[in-house]
């Protein structure tokens, strides 16, 4: 019912995974030290599916997870640097110190493998080096390769993006194997990286799967927008959407999640758009308003792929999405959610919203087989099946 767009098969998806991780017992590392809590559920999926075959996982977290970390996964973990915003970043990139503690990992655990998500543009370079001087392969699962329109960004942000993409080539000059998630991902990756000599791998985003399949929509009543409403991911779309409603009594309800405190005034203008901030939203609250929202709502500019739309998928919940590149290749129009072009009128918004409502229940069955189907944690078998035979 739902597949990748044929181009991707350029990039080896299917049962071709051939790393030596999965070939026998193996000491292999996973981790994130750049805090964003998305991770997390990408290195336990890896680690869990990992230690099921046998293999020996030690996770490698930046100190800002361990709030949201149970006992046992904390057990296995080594935690590196406090990392979370771009000036502990950099504070953690310039102490001496946790390059070596990161020395004292490599020859305690000896791993024969590295993956790393989400790019530390200092941290993830040292891992990189030592994974180089200790012969062990190192993956770096790229979500971000490129931003070419780095202006849809405000302030500080174009200029740090500058800097990022340096530093990550310099990294993947030491990289084994580079993982993409998308066909956008991988085109953006082969433009601003044409010389990486390494390995190039397609892989989707895959999660722990904390979702069930029976995911009820009766209870459902809002329209939500998670992470803050920077300008890049569209957020004025979000509110014209209830404005309108408002004035035309479409009786829709809005919610804004973020971690960071919202202080637009706009946001606190209807009583039909709600606002939920909290620093340390857990993976349980997430999935509370999820399976409250009739749907979530992506009008980006710019994506390479979105954890929001798989996220929201795992509860059953259906998208209202742009229609650019990195989110049409996740969201099936009128099957898993609506896509509508950025340059539509505000009423074409409205549209999708009220198709989607008109047939949740045929739309949250879909989201819900198509991360089954793709995205769950049990997938990481087919990416690795030809090696264990």
């Amino acid at each position: 019912m739902f597949k990748h767009p044929p181009c991707c098969y350029e990039y080896k998806i299917i049962n071709t995974f051939d790393l030596k991780i999965f070939s026998d017992n193996m000491n292999i590392i996973i981790g994130s030290l750049q805090y964003s809590p998305i991770y997390k559920s990408h290195c336990c999926a890896l680690g869990k599916q990992s230690e099921k075959r046998g293999h020996s996982v030690t996770y490698l977290f930046s100190e800002e997870y361990k709030w949201m970390l149970p006992e046992e996964i904390k057990k296995k973990a080594v935690f590196v640097g406090n990392s979370k915003n771009i000036i502990s970043t950099i504070i953690d990139g310039l102490n001496i110190k946790h390059k070596q503690k990161l020395n004292k990992i490599f020859l305690k655990e000896k791993p024969d493998f590295v993956y790393m998500h989400n790019f530390h543009p200092f941290l993830n370079y040292k891992v990189a080096k030592l994974s180089q001087k200790y012969k062990v392969t190192f993956i770096q699962h790229v979500h971000e390769p490129y931003v070419e329109n780095k202006q849809a960004y405000e302030g500080f942000k174009p200029y740090w993006l500058y800097l990022f993409e340096y530093a990550q080539e310099k990294a993947l000059e030491k990289t084994n194997i580079a993982v993409m998630s998308s066909v956008k991902a991988m085109q953006l990756f082969k433009k601003r990286y044409p010389k990486f000599l390494g390995e190039k791998k397609y892989i989707p985003l895959i999660y722990e799967d904390l979702g069930n399949d029976s995911n009820s929509i009766g209870n459902r009543k809002y329209i939500t927008f998670i992470g803050p409403p920077v300008a890049a991911k569209g957020p004025e779309i979000f509110l014209k959407i209830a404005e309108y409603s408002r004035q035309h009594n479409l009786k829709l309800n809005f919610i804004l999640i973020s971690r960071l405190q919202i202080t637009d005034s706009r946001y606190y203008k209807w009583k039909n758009l709600k606002v939920y901030h909290k620093e340390k939203i857990s993976d349980e609250e997430i999935a509370n308003y999820l399976r409250q929202s009739i749907m979530t709502i992506t009008p980006y500019k710019i994506a390479t792929q979105s954890s929001v739309v798989l996220t929201s998928y795992m509860y059953g919940t259906p998208v209202l999405s742009s229609n650019i590149e990195g989110l049409s290749e996740t969201v099936s129009h009128l099957k898993t959610g609506y896509l509508v072009d950025n340059n539509s009128d505000i009423k074409e918004w409205i549209k999708g919203a009220l198709f989607i409502k008109d047939n949740l229940d045929m739309m949250s069955k879909n989201c819900r087989i198509y991360f089954n189907n793709e995205f769950s944690e049990i997938n990481w078998p087919k990416y690795f099946k030809e090696l264990l035979g």
